[in-house]
């Protein structure tokens, strides 16, 4: 459980380009700030450096980026499928 506070004095632009850089990602602020130690001290998941954060952080915000169209597509070929597996039973049947 988080009970602990920590004040960090920053600038506006600073705050203005974490608070970006948290909402690209769907987390908080805090959260983003906790993952950038972590990630600076090596975290406990493996990653070794802030760059590799970053790349890390960019690549899940790619990966949420194409979902709604991998969705589509994973539907669209489901329903491929369905009408196939349809087809199939309706020439079983007629036979």
């Amino acid at each position: 459980m988080k009970s602990q506070r920590l004040t960090l004095l920053i600038s506006p632009e600073e705050k203005r380009h974490f608070t970006k850089m948290a909402a690209d990602q769907g987390i908080t602020t805090s959260e983003l700030v906790r993952q950038a130690v972590r990630a600076y001290g090596v975290s406990s998941f493996g990653v070794s450096s802030i760059n590799d954060a970053r790349e890390l952080a960019a690549l899940t915000a790619e990966l949420r980026e194409a979902l709604p169209s991998i969705r589509k597509s994973v539907r669209s070929a489901n329903a491929s499928a369905e009408r196939a597996l349809a087809s199939i039973a309706s020439r079983k049947v007629k036979r």
